[in-house]
């Protein structure tokens, strides 16, 4: 059976209640050290992952539903678990699978602070107060939207915390180190400029880096698109990239150097390569 969906019929909300009553009994009141509610999270907060968001074709192409690239087709942040199907194809996520991603969407979010919570931010409009960028698109158009009330619920019944800054990513060596690779030619007889001329091949490379910056997560360079698009998925890299394949493993000398660069260990004009 198909482990993904463009369209849903959806678990019934009867079947949703069971299941939340279950995570009340195996979370202590239904929520982590952080206060954020996991059997609010299960009903209401897991469900807009999967909704239908249009057919996905002409004539009317709505937009794919969150888990058509945020399962196993790319590594991102939002790192979901694979859908299960009910034999009249509506999907569900079994309680372990529902825990596992309660811990990583809990990550995305600034618990007592919806605004500056980046599950929140990333598909909403620019013009709302969202990210500039979504390669899925922006869902909301507005903070009154429902799916958005309904996030900044959730994200309000957590208790305020400090969030842990990455390590800092140094744009000396962007410029030094690791804007030449983007001009360099792979056996293939591509350099990534070649198709990503408009977002790498600045003259001026703090506009370069302003592009870049958004295709990397700094300590998490397997959660960075810039060294997981271009990776072939054999190494782990992600399942769909429109140009060539730069790297086959996570062992080339090219990958290592911006795996070290993104988790803030390369600095400086000096390049190991």
């Amino acid at each position: 059976m198909s482990r993904f969906v463009l369209t849903t019929r959806g678990v019934s909300r009867a079947a949703l209640h069971g299941l939340a009553a279950l995570a009340v009994v195996a979370c202590s009141g239904g929520a982590d050290p952080e206060g954020l509610d996991f059997a609010f999270y299960r009903e209401n907060v897991e469900p807009i992952f999967y909704a239908s968001r249009g057919d996905f074709l002409p004539p009317e192409p709505g937009e794919p539903a969150c888990v058509m690239c945020h399962t196993w087709q790319a590594n991102t942040p939002l790192m979901l678990e694979s859908l299960e199907e009910n034999d009249d194809g509506s999907v569900y996520w079994t309680e372990a699978q529902s825990r596992a991603n309660f811990e990583i969407v809990s990550s995305l979010v600034t618990p007592g602070d919806p605004e500056n919570s980046r599950l929140l931010q990333t598909p909403l409009s620019p013009q709302a107060g969202g990210s500039a960028m979504h390669t899925g698109g922006k869902f909301w158009d507005s903070q009154d939207d429902s799916e958005w009330q309904t996030l900044a619920e959730w994200v309000l019944t957590g208790s305020p915390t400090t969030a842990q800054a990455g390590p800092e990513v140094d744009f000396e060596f962007f410029r030094s180190c690791v804007q030449p690779i983007f001009f360099r030619v792979t056996e293939g007889g591509l350099a990534c400029a070649n198709c990503h001329n408009a977002e790498f091949a600045q003259t001026d490379p703090e506009e370069s880096w302003g592009n870049v910056s958004r295709l990397i997560e700094p300590g998490q360079p397997t959660q960075s698109r810039l060294l997981m698009h271009p990776l072939h998925p054999d190494g782990g890299g992600d399942y769909v990239h429109n140009g060539v394949r730069r790297w086959r493993t996570q062992d080339d000398p090219e990958w290592q150097m911006l795996a070290d660069w993104v988790n803030g260990e390369l600095t400086g004009a000096s390049c190991p390569i």
